[in-house]
């Protein structure tokens, strides 16, 4: 009898368990990569994201993302990946690594975000992102040193290789451990994209144990 219960105990921790995973199906939910991407992230899973500064829907989803990824485990690590798909794309690529290298915040890549969707400010020109910068106490010389860097250029190039090797075709999109591309469009919306992505996070925590 009591060996009886221990079963049904386990089936009913484990039925969740089982529900989740059957929710969640590869190649409709997310999907496999035919080649794993190169991911930075050392001992951990790897959480990237694709995004582009003028996106809609990035700019959407940026501060649900910032709450999310504020309460992965530890056995996690995000990074942003930004898609270069156009000319203004690179741009915006260029600018966030440039950004990303100077002693600011890091929130200034929200600021970015706010004075494209907000202000109606472009920040495609080097004028344009010469005066933003300013306010961050960023001099012309500074910026443009940061902005024309062989680091930053390499890691446009590392980042434009990640986009495309994982065939992303749009943004915002997520790739877990180099292994999966998940997007809103094929989980089902924002909110399921980071489930699906907790899903997969956890799943790849197996690997390294």
């Amino acid at each position: 009898m009591i060996k009886a219960i221990k079963v049904l105990v386990a089936l009913l921790i484990l039925a969740p368990m089982a529900a989740l995973a059957a929710d969640y199906q590869e190649g409709k939910h997310y999907f496999k990569l035919d080649t794993p991407v190169s991911t930075k992230a050392s001992g951990k899973v790897e959480v990237a994201e694709a995004f582009w500064y003028g996106c809609p829907h990035c700019y959407t989803l940026e501060p649900v993302l910032n709450a999310w990824k504020n309460k992965l485990p530890e056995h996690a690590e995000f990074r942003k990946v930004p898609a270069q798909f156009s000319k203004t794309w690179r741009t915006h690529g260029q600018l966030y690594f440039a950004l990303d290298s100077l002693d600011i915040p890091k929130s200034v890549h929200d600021d970015v975000f706010n004075a494209i969707h907000k202000q109606n400010r472009k920040l495609s020109t080097r004028d344009e992102m010469v005066s933003f910068v300013k306010a961050y106490g960023v001099s012309e010389a500074a910026f443009d040193k940061a902005f024309k860097s062989f680091k930053v250029r390499n890691e446009m190039r590392q980042a434009d290789a990640v986009v495309k090797g994982s065939r992303i075709a749009g943004v915002p999109a997520l790739i877990i451990n180099g292994k999966y591309r998940i997007s809103a469009q094929s989980a089902g919306g924002n909110a399921e994209m980071l489930k699906v992505a907790d899903y997969l996070i956890e799943q790849e925590k197996k690997q390294l144990n």
